[in-house]
């Protein structure tokens, strides 16, 4: 069963004017979401408890501690200000101060102690 060339014609021009209609519609269109993967990081939980014990070692040594937390929160209001990262590796860094200030061991020796100028 053959097709005649107008009315193969004729179904092309009703497909063009059905798609263009569709370009034009103002009915929402179905496209393809990825979906996000879940946000990394920590959870307000494991922040504060960072955030605790950095003030804990900071309460038992003094000020030696206080120079390690300035220099982490250098142009911050805070340590609350810090990211993630940020936060993990001031942890360490004050019990590894905390190690040094059992061991006599100073905190430049150490590399503690970083010149950001």
């Amino acid at each position: 069963m053959a097709l005649s060339e107008e009315r193969l014609k004729e179904l092309a021009s009703r497909m063009a004017k059905a798609m263009e209609a569709e370009v034009h519609s103002d009915r929402p269109r179905l496209r393809l979401v990825k979906p996000q993967p879940p946000p990394r990081g920590m959870d307000d939980l494991m922040r504060e408890s960072h955030c605790k014990m950095i003030r804990h070692f900071r309460r038992r040594w003094g000020y030696p501690m206080q120079m390690i937390i300035d220099q982490a929160v250098f142009g911050l209001a805070g340590i609350e200000q810090l990211d993630d990262e940020a936060l993990i590796q001031l942890h360490k860094d004050m019990e590894r101060a905390q190690e040094c200030m059992l061991d006599g061991v100073s905190f430049e020796d150490a590399g503690l102690l970083r010149y950001r100028y």
